[in-house]
C-alpha cells in the first residue's frame, strides 16, 4: 500500500489537463500561472490509450515525460479531477524533477492495469488540433453535471 501523501502534495499532469482550457473546465476555475510549473517524469513514456484520444503513462526504462506540476489543489479540486478522470485511472505517487533540478513527490493519474496502451506516443499539440474542440464540449457537459 502506498503511503498517504500530505495534503499539499502537488499533482503532475501529463495529458489533456496540461491544456489550460481543459483544466479550467474541470476545476470550474482557471489556475493562475504561479500555481503551475513545468516538470519531468523519468522512467515512463506517454502513449495513447488503445481506442481513445487521450493518454496514459507506461513504464519505460529510458523514457521521459514532460508535464505540468500544479500546486494548491484542495479536496474539492481533487474530487472534480477524480470525476473527470473516471474509473480508468487511479491516483499514484511518483517523483518528478522540477525545472530547477530538484525532485518532488507528486500525485498523478495512472491507468488501472487492465487498460491497454496504444503503440504511439501521445502529443498534446496533435490532440489540440484534432480533438480538443469536441473533447472540451464533452468535458464541459460532464462537469456541468458535477454535484460534488
Amino acid at each position: 500500500m502506498q503511503p498517504v501523501p500530505p495534503r499539499n502534495t502537488p499533482m503532475f499532469f501529463f495529458g489533456t489537463l496540461m491544456d489550460g482550457d481543459v483544466l479550467a473546465a474541470v476545476l470550474g476555475r482557471p489556475v493562475t500561472p504561479d500555481g503551475m510549473e513545468p516538470a519531468r517524469l523519468r522512467g515512463w513514456r506517454r502513449v495513447g490509450i488503445a481506442g481513445r484520444t487521450y493518454p496514459m503513462l507506461a513504464p519505460h526504462a529510458t523514457g521521459t515525460v514532460d508535464g505540468l506540476l500544479v500546486h494548491g489543489l484542495d479536496e474539492g479540486d481533487r474530487a472534480r479531477l477524480d470525476h473527470y478522470e473516471g474509473p480508468e485511472y487511479r491516483v499514484g505517487l511518483l517523483t518528478v524533477r522540477r525545472g530547477d533540478g530538484s525532485e518532488v513527490a507528486a500525485e498523478t493519474y495512472l491507468c488501472r492495469p487492465e487498460i491497454m496502451a496504444g503503440r504511439d506516443e501521445w502529443r498534446l499539440e496533435t490532440w489540440r488540433l484534432r480533438h480538443k474542440r469536441a473533447a472540451l464540449a464533452r468535458i464541459r457537459a460532464l462537469m456541468a453535471g458535477w454535484r460534488g
